[in-house]
């Protein structure tokens, strides 16, 4: 199996959004002396909740800074971007990376920052679609092309400089219905399933896609598919709940912040991480254990192990480890990361 980083920075503290960003990027670097496979950057506006509101540029710096890990998007939001600029930037990014970048896409879901961008989500699988259909041409096209769509109109158009990947990045997309999931057979792209399922939902989406390349191709290489949960690993499982618990929840809750139309949003949660820590405490609104069981990887290593066993036996190969959520201490995250590489990663190795 492979495992990777799947990474976001939240705004705990206002104050402190150098710090975060720095640790993030501190992570980042001891991963890979670890051994870990990819870091994948996610992409939010307009809320603590997350704050890579410009993941390539993220990217971009990493490339500079890391020499084997590879670097990638999950996701970048199509109907957000230019696609010729879009296109640009992410061979800028494989360029200097030495051709070490994923990218992952998608249509986006989260009401507030549509609302914000003026753009209708009704337009957004269509948005993505036009978008894709220019990425591939401005990336594979060796001669100027015009293109005249809904969305977009280009004339004579080249981009430089041109991916080091040939014929282009792999272009990963989240997706879960099995209609999105027959366009990525349909165009030759990459599996992205999300951090919230559980382990049997997920071996029913793998199962799927199998299926339908299978079908199409009659073949399946199971690489093509990658799967993000959270996780987080202490010597306890005591340890590990005390220490990601609140942090977890605090992460869950804030995504209410932008993704939820008004009449259903959450109103303002305490911008004060121990404020919230401490209503937690008296007002528990989740399970941990039923989502330490069904979904997330939190508890001992044994324990950890346990679960991504459960997810290979699913058809799952390579995992995104979401590690760095809810203003969780940077030093426990190196931890966990150093503890999960030396007692769960050994027992599945290719």
């Amino acid at each position: 199996m492979k495992f990777g980083l799947f990474h976001s920075v939240q705004l705990t503290d206002p104050s402190q959004q150098q710090q975060y960003y720095q640790d993030a990027l501190d992570q980042v670097l001891w991963a890979e002396q670890l051994g870990y496979e990819s870091v994948w950057m996610t992409e939010h506006h307009f809320t603590r909740h997350g704050i890579i509101s410009a993941s390539l540029a993220v990217l971009a710096y990493l490339a500079g800074v890391t020499r084997t890990i590879r670097l990638a998007t999950a996701v970048t939001v199509l109907p957000f971007h230019n696609p010729i600029q879009l296109a640009e930037q992410a061979a800028t990014v494989d360029l200097l990376s030495n051709g070490r970048l994923d990218l992952g896409v998608g249509r986006g879901y989260q009401w507030g920052e549509f609302h914000r961008l003026n753009l209708s989500m009704a337009e957004a699988d269509r948005r993505f679609q036009e978008s894709m259909q220019v990425l591939t041409q401005a990336w594979t096209t060796t001669v100027p092309f015009d293109h005249q769509g809904e969305f977009w109109t280009f004339h004579d158009m080249t981009v430089h400089p041109r991916p080091v990947q040939v014929p282009h990045p792999p272009v990963w997309v989240a997706a879960s219905s099995p209609k999105s999931m027959d366009r990525l057979v349909q165009h030759h792209w990459n599996l992205l399933i999300g951090q919230g399922l559980s382990a049997k939902q997920v071996g029913e989406q793998v199962a799927y896609f199998r299926q339908a390349n299978e079908k199409a191709t009659g073949a399946y290489d199971p690489s093509r598919v990658k799967v993000a949960r959270a996780m987080y690993t202490a010597p306890t499982a005591e340890q590990a709940r005390q220490d990601a618990e609140a942090p977890f929840l605090w992460f869950k809750k804030t995504a209410d912040e932008v993704s939820a139309p008004p009449e259903r949003r959450l109103d303002l949660l305490p911008a004060n991480f121990e404020t919230y820590r401490r209503r937690f405490a008296t007002e528990p609104t989740f399970d941990y254990q039923e989502m330490t069981d069904q979904v997330i990887l939190f508890g001992s290593p044994e324990q950890v192990a346990e679960r991504v066993e459960n997810l290979r036996q699913s058809g799952v190969e390579s995992l995104i480890l979401f590690v760095n959520f809810g203003g969780i201490d940077s030093q426990k995250v190196k931890d966990s990361l150093a503890l999960f590489a030396t007692d769960v990663m050994p027992q599945f190795k290719d």
